[in-house]
């Protein structure tokens, strides 16, 4: 089932969305002053945080435009040597503090990213792409007001269990998987855990790592050693049913573009590409 439909724009007014709160600097004297603020739509909507959770049905979060604070927080060598700007950015600009950045779900981490680029550098994002017919590179200027989030409709054959676990069956093995949306925190661990693995020159395992951390349980068995000993041995076409799965299932924001290539005509879309130019565009 298509997840392409949601006409939800993240630079776009929701109209669910409660008027933002005046913040008030807390500097006292002439200088002090409210600061802007805006509500940016979750991909998840809130449906699978836990009851506990500040964002537990929340459609949407509040975050405050960003300033010099947040520029030096991207520009800091050391948090970019470390791999923490990111995160520490998006730390910074929520407004709740009672929300931990490390339990977000990836794709509303993602919002939050694109609504931050927008109010610090503009909508406009200026950087190459690659045609996937001729393979020249072309240089685009993407609007990242048009990014939508995806829709919440699950694939066919897919049972969404609550608090972000979802099960489905693989062919193959003909054997149900249970399946968990990452968080922020799962992705700092991988990106560490890649990091070590090339520091030491140990083997390059990114698909099985990521299947390791997404799988919950296999027909019922949840001890993590014999589902590690699963990721190992599971079939192929196990793998790509499963990947495909969980790609299409977790919801996240739309980063694919119409495209026309400026040398070989060729028309179709391409995913925007996230490099150093999206948060240092002078890079």
């Amino acid at each position: 089932m298509s997840r392409r439909n949601n006409s939800d724009r993240l630079g776009a007014p929701h109209p669910d969305a409660p008027t933002p709160t005046p913040v008030l600097d807390t500097d006292s004297g002439i200088f002090s002053f409210v600061r802007p603020t805006e509500f940016v739509i979750l991909p998840t909507e809130g449906r699978y945080y836990p009851e506990d959770h500040p964002l537990h049905n929340c459609k949407t979060i509040e975050i405050k435009h960003m300033t010099a604070k947040e520029e030096d927080i991207l520009t800091s060598e050391a948090l970019q040597k470390t791999g923490l700007a990111i995160n520490r950015l998006v730390q910074s600009i929520i407004i709740d503090k009672t929300i931990n950045p490390d339990t977000l779900y990836l794709g509303d981490k993602n919002a939050l990213i694109i609504a931050a680029r927008i109010t610090g550098y503009g909508p406009h994002y200026d950087v190459a792409t690659h045609c996937p017919s001729c393979a020249r590179s072309n240089e685009q200027t993407f609007n990242l007001e048009d990014i939508k989030n995806d829709s919440l409709d699950l694939p066919d054959g897919v049972e969404d269990l609550g608090a972000g676990l979802f099960r489905f069956d693989l062919p193959q093995a003909r054997v149900p998987v249970t399946v968990r949306l990452l968080n922020s925190s799962d992705e700092t661990r991988l990106s560490k855990l890649l990091a070590s693995k090339k520091k030491n020159n140990e083997t390059f395992s990114p698909i099985t790592d990521l299947l390791k951390t997404v799988i919950v349980s296999v027909a019922d068995v949840t001890d993590p050693q014999l589902l590690h000993e699963f990721v190992e041995l599971m079939p192929l076409p196990d793998v790509r049913v499963l990947r495909a799965t969980y790609e299409a299932l977790k919801p996240d924001i739309d980063l694919t573009f119409d495209y026309t290539c400026a040398f070989c005509s060729h028309e179709g879309e391409v995913k925007m590409p996230l490099t150093a130019q999206f948060f240092w565009p002078n890079a």
